[in-house]
């Protein structure tokens, strides 16, 4: 094809710099003009054939066979972002990415050799490019008009952003159903035979335990029941966590991880757990049940994987991009990189923990996020962890 260029300025080197071929006036070369002007008569004269050019939900891309765009619906503006007269009359490399541009002249001819209707697609991913240099996925099916002045080929041209991240958003969602179901099952399966044994133990006539191993006995079937019901309480917290949108407040903290330490006593006392408070935490945005379980959890970790015995300090802290930091700090052996890169993954499993359900960290990470902060882990082997989360501060 032929192009009438413009004079270009020399640059303070004297080279002469090259156009953007999306800047390069493709619309001077006659045959452009004529193809372009035939392409409008011939939709534009027909009232019934404008009107649903213009009502499609697709884009819709009329081309020549030298790939020239030689109409465009409006449609195709709203996906692209361009105006008409920005892109008729040139290459239609202007709406595709940057790696289809060698191969697609190949495609385009192969399809005038032989025009038929078609999707597009059905092999590879195909996206496009906007105006403002993004690309976005697309679905686009092929057609094609015979004409007195040659073929035509029309692209519908359909942009699939919200479909893709629908279905990504569900086979991860499957994903962590699979593993969901396979962390409880095992949880629930190993729970349940230890349950069984000492019931059967306790019940079998031929087994003379004495008062201290029946004791003993019993305070482990208790033990069962009590772990068993908090994966109850977990799940049930998880699932409202998914399903309900809550209404913020102002937290009061202190009042929040006495409640929380209140429900842990009993570990607290058992293991001569130390826990020192700062004496003043910043108010944050956040729903009370859902950050109480934050620190319940937080905090019972602490006591479980803290030191002999655990010493744990909880604080907060105000940051410069209006949101503030809690944490809770042990004095345990820490954790290296691999351990670390575990614990918010939902429903994983520390290993050769048999108090772990995998379920505790993956919901405090659900409910941070969803209350739009976000968590981390500070932790070096043999130099203790310190767990925190964000929430928005009061403006």
């Amino acid at each position: 094809m032929k192009m009438n260029k413009p004079d270009k300025p020399a640059q303070p080197n004297g080279e002469v710099p090259e156009p953007s071929k999306e800047f390069t006036d493709f619309t001077c070369d006659p045959n452009v003009q004529r193809q372009v002007a035939f392409a409008t008569d011939l939709f534009q004269n027909d009232v019934t054939i404008r009107t649903l050019l213009e009502s499609l939900a697709e884009g819709v891309v009329i081309i020549d066979n030298a790939a020239t765009i030689v109409l465009v619906n409006k449609q195709t503006e709203k996906l692209f972002g361009y105006k008409k007269e920005e892109i008729v009359g040139h290459p239609l490399n202007v709406l595709l990415p940057d790696n289809f541009h060698r191969a697609h002249p190949k495609h385009v001819t192969g399809f005038f050799k032989k025009p038929k209707i078609r999707p597009m697609g059905l092999e590879k991913e195909l996206a496009a490019r906007h105006k403002k240099g993004h690309n976005f996925p697309v679905e686009i099916s092929l057609s094609h008009l015979e004409t007195a002045n040659g073929n035509l080929a029309m692209a519908f041209i359909t942009d699939i952003t919200l479909r893709k991240e629908a279905i990504n958003n569900l086979q991860s969602r499957n994903e962590e159903l699979d593993t969901f179901a396979h962390t409880v099952a095992h949880e629930l399966r190993g729970s349940l035979a230890t349950l069984i044994g000492y019931t059967e133990l306790l019940n079998d006539h031929d087994v003379n335990l004495n008062e201290e191993e029946t004791r003993e006995s019993i305070d482990k079937i208790r033990r069962i029941g009590w772990k068993l019901s908090e994966v109850v309480d977990e799940l049930l917290l998880l699932s409202s966590v998914r399903k309900e949108d809550v209404t913020v407040a102002p937290l009061d903290m202190l009042s929040l991880i006495n409640d929380a330490t209140f429900r842990l006593s009993h570990k607290i006392e058992e293991c001569g757990a130390e826990i020192t408070l700062a004496k003043e935490f910043p108010t944050a945005l956040g729903y009370a049940p859902w950050v109480e379980e934050v620190w319940f959890n937080y905090i019972s970790n602490a006591v479980k994987y803290g030191g002999t015995p655990p010493k744990i300090t909880l604080g907060g802290e105000l940051l410069e991009n209006g949101y503030a930091r809690f944490w809770v700090k042990d004095n345990g052996p820490g954790l290296c990189q691999a351990e670390k890169a575990q614990l918010f993954v939902p429903y994983s499993l520390r290993e050769n923990d048999a108090d772990s359900n995998g379920l505790g960290l993956s919901i405090v990470k659900r409910i941070v996020e969803k209350l739009n902060g976000y968590v981390g882990v500070t932790s070096e082997v043999n130099e203790g962890s310190l767990f925190n989360f964000t929430l928005p501060i009061v403006k």
